[in-house]
């Protein structure tokens, strides 16, 4: 990346941190263009050089926290049964519990069932990089099924856990969700 790149970058970094300063202090939707590029003491101009409007703001932002979550994710080594769930869940939970000022600030906006949209639309293509033992081998309407099903468990784990004053630690959700994988996956072996 050369320099000019690298400023490009740090702008739309410190467009994003003004908006997520002003989300903290007034309504998402109230929030004009100047006054977060007045935040960031950028212009309007570098506003619109680095973003369409304040949404692409917020895409660029989830965009990142994909990123950062898949990458983790990728280090995981490949693992027999429960093990490797019970890694991915401490992952993911860990991840988000990390996030999670920023997750409840999302939720409180309104703008989580944004940021749930971009997270399914970004891991669709990513769905085979990471070999888990749960994931079908189908067509990509098959995929994109599971996807669904996948990701809608886990982002309104993500919205009741963290969208209550005083969430459990990660420790005590992974094992409610294991909990509820083991009695699913043993009543669908009773006759």
């Amino acid at each position: 990346m050369n320099g000019k790149q690298r400023m490009v970058e740090q702008s739309k970094q410190w467009l994003c941190d003004a908006l997520l300063n002003l989300m903290t202090k007034e309504n998402f939707q109230d929030i004009s263009i100047t006054e977060i590029a007045q935040t960031a003491e950028l212009s309007r101009k570098t506003f619109y050089h680095s973003f369409k409007n304040k949404e692409a703001v917020i895409n660029y932002l989830c965009d990142q926290l994909f990123d950062q979550y898949f990458e983790q994710l990728l280090q995981q080594k490949p693992q027999v049964g429960e093990i490797m769930l019970k890694t991915t869940f401490d992952i993911f939970l860990n991840f988000w519990w990390q996030k999670r000022d920023l997750i409840q600030l999302l939720i409180r906006q309104g703008l989580f069932d944004h940021m749930n949209e971009i997270w399914q639309q970004k891991a669709i293509p990513r769905y085979q990089r990471f070999a888990a033992p749960w994931h079908v081998q189908g067509t990509l309407t098959q995929v994109n099924y599971v996807m669904a099903f996948q990701l809608g468990g886990l982002t309104n784990i993500l919205r009741v856990w963290l969208g209550q004053g005083n969430p459990e630690p990660p420790e005590q959700i992974r094992d409610v969700m294991l909990l509820a994988i083991r009695q699913l996956a043993d009543s669908l072996h009773t006759d």
